[in-house]
């Protein structure tokens, strides 16, 4: 494994009010843009910016991002201003005017700098916006800080100014060597890629091949045991070195807030996630977010380093189109759970029941037909993003099935080169190659391809280009596996092997109407189901079937009857009361759950082994330093 030799990073733990991590010298270049963000009034959710900045001309513009990298959807962060002002540096008024939906002009004339006085309202958790209370402040680069876009090259420094109980804040921002709680970056782009969190933190530190990482919980209030939980991220980080054979970074934050979000988002240098108040004391749910942190660890080699071309250069105020999401998400969605196992974090079984989940996802998504692998990720800022009570019918997610895709093409290279390669090793040549142009569809079908040693380009034309079904002989077989519950038909010549590609549905004795409700209101419709035959629409209430009056769930209500009873739904529809001739159909089964076969070959065992089994034990050293509030 190729090392970046910063052994001595791991021994600088700074303790008190200064961060737990490797401190740098600071730039003798002084940053063209300075913010103060003042946090005296988070209870109110509100943040103040003081931002000193240096004038371009007669007039100097000021941009504020419109989305954030990661998450391919226009925030229009702009309309969390409050309010917005500028002065000179000793105080006087200077004329402001907005002139786009993110972008202002000052009357600059004769300035050397200027100070800019802004408010925002930050109450909305998630890990791509802003949320403060009386306890913590969740910062965002791209919802917080405005900038100058001619100077977006130039260091930026951040101070914030704490609450008085408040004692510690953490980012992957390089902090001051003199003054806590001021950061500085090399230029926006870092300011935008390195989230902060402030508070009462709680501070795991760990260390893996000599590299410095920390866990920093965000409302722990003894809910979480942070130091299992870095022993558990120690483990995984070291089968994500494993996997990639390169450490691309000096020091490592995994910021975790815990409440009642959810979701992740990546980084250059740290990720932040979101997570339940209880999720540690839950083995799914703690799971689940060792999933989650797997997934957004992963991307620190696949999109942040390793970029689709159009993301090289990010364009903050308008969409950039690319239709390689499937790699970067996909395939990342693909080795969450992977790393996880070959860490001993999950058994092979449930590696297999994550990927079952997966396929199921797929299979039962009407939107497969409609919507290809490449159309989705093309597509994500005005579908993926904004679902609605029809997606599940017209479109597929490039998450799930870019995961099922990776696992198709994995199982494919390792039975074309008999088990010496596998997408491990397309994985790393793509960032061998393109971690500085950033990479092209066509270049990664060709690096696939020459890793397996044959042209795969029909492969990516079934599974990427069109709305084929997927074939799982090939993948199945390989590894000893089949669908539990589905029949088993012989190819020609070989009874052992089984055939998928054609999707085949059994009889089911259970009456299906194809309608999700919740307090007995329609919120979706399933294409082709008997709720569609008989009209059935979103926003519909249910009140009666068969003149009986429905009261609880209507699933319980449809279990009453059976597969090919016709019946009555009475229905209220926009005022309206109206009748709608049912009939309930079968429900479909759930035909895609992965399980090995009964008696696999010796051979079969060996290539699951060297597919999911544990890899080497990470290379860990104790914590220097077992957090406590300060």
């Amino acid at each position: 494994m190729h090392r970046i030799p910063f052994y001595f990073y791991g021994l600088l733990f700074l303790l008190h009010t200064s961060p737990p991590y490797p401190v740098t010298a600071e730039d003798d270049t002084s940053p063209a843009i300075t913010y103060e963000v003042d946090l005296a009034d988070v209870k109110n959710h509100y943040i103040q910016l003081r931002m000193r900045a240096t004038a371009t001309g007669e007039t100097t513009e000021l941009m504020l991002p419109a989305w954030t990298p990661g998450s391919y959807l226009m925030r229009e962060y702009a309309r969390n201003l409050d309010s917005l002002s500028a002065e000179t540096v000793d105080g006087k008024p200077l004329t402001i005017e907005k002139i786009r939906k993110n972008r202002w002009q000052v009357n600059t004339e004769g300035l050397k700098e200027f100070i800019v006085n802004y408010r925002l309202y930050c109450r909305e958790a998630s890990v791509r916006t802003n949320f403060v209370n009386h306890e913590y402040a969740v910062l965002n680069g791209a919802p917080t800080f405005l900038t100058v876009p001619e100077q977006m090259d130039s260091p930026h420094e951040v101070t914030l100014k704490m609450p008085p109980h408040w004692q510690r804040s953490a980012t992957a921002l390089r902090p001051s060597s003199e003054k806590a709680n001021v950061y500085t970056a090399d230029n926006y782009d870092e300011i935008v890629d390195s989230p902060i969190v402030a508070g009462n933190l709680r501070f795991y530190p760990f260390q893996v091949a000599g590299i410095s990482h920390v866990l920093v919980n965000v409302g722990e209030q003894g809910n979480w045991d942070g130091e299992q939980a870095a022993k558990d991220l120690a483990k995984l980080v070291a089968a994500h070195h494993e996997i990639w054979g390169t450490i691309p970074y000096q020091q490592y934050h995994f910021l975790n807030v815990i409440g009642n979000g959810g979701g992740g988002l990546e980084h250059d240098n740290s990720c932040l996630v979101m997570t339940g108040r209880w999720s540690y004391r839950d083995r799914s749910r703690y799971r689940r977010w060792l999933s989650l942190a797997s997934h957004e660890f992963f991307h620190t080699w696949n999109v942040r380093r390793l970029r689709p071309r159009p993301l090289v250069k990010y364009d903050y105020e308008n969409e950039v189109y690319l239709k390689s999401l499937w790699i970067a998400e996909g395939v990342t969605s693909y080795y969450e759970n992977l790393a996880l196992a070959r860490a001993g974090l999950i058994s092979t079984r449930e590696l297999i029941s994550n990927l079952s989940q997966d396929i199921q996802t797929v299979q039962s998504t009407p939107g497969r037909k409609k919507q290809s692998l490449k159309e989705s990720s093309y597509d994500t800022w005005i579908k993926f993003y904004r679902p609605d009570e029809n997606s599940s019918n017209t479109r597929i997610s490039y998450y799930s099935k870019g995961a099922v895709v990776a696992f198709l093409l994995d199982a494919k290279i390792r039975s074309m080169t008999d088990g010496q390669k596998s997408l491990d090793d397309v994985m790393r040549l793509m960032f061998e190659r393109y971690q500085e142009t950033g990479y092209l569809p066509s270049d990664f079908r060709s690096v696939a391809s020459e890793v397996a040693g044959g042209d795969l380009n029909a492969f990516f034309v079934s599974t990427v280009d069109r709305t084929d079904d997927l074939d799982f002989d090939e993948a199945l077989n390989y590894f000893g596996m089949n669908f539990s519950g589905r029949p088993r038909p012989a190819t020609p010549g070989d009874e052992n092997k089984k055939s998928y590609k054609t999707t085949i549905t059994p009889v089911s004795k259970i009456p299906w109407l194809g309608a999700k409700t919740s307090d007995n209101i329609v919120t979706s419709v399933v294409v082709d189901s008997p709720a569609t035959e008989a009209g059935l629409n979103p926003d519909d209430e249910i009140l009666a079937i068969n003149d009986y009056r429905v009261s609880g769930s209507v699933d319980s209500w449809v279990s009453k009857f059976q597969v090919g009873d016709e019946v009555d739904f009475l229905v209220a529809r926009g005022g309206r009361l109206i009748h709608l001739p049912v009939t309930f159909a079968p429900r479909p089964n759930n035909l895609w759950r992965l399980t090995t076969d009964r008696k696999p070959s010796d051979e079969q065992k060996a290539r699951v082994k060297a597919w999911a089994d544990k890899s080497q034990p990470p290379q860990t050293e104790p914590a220097t330093d077992q957090s406590t509030d300060q």
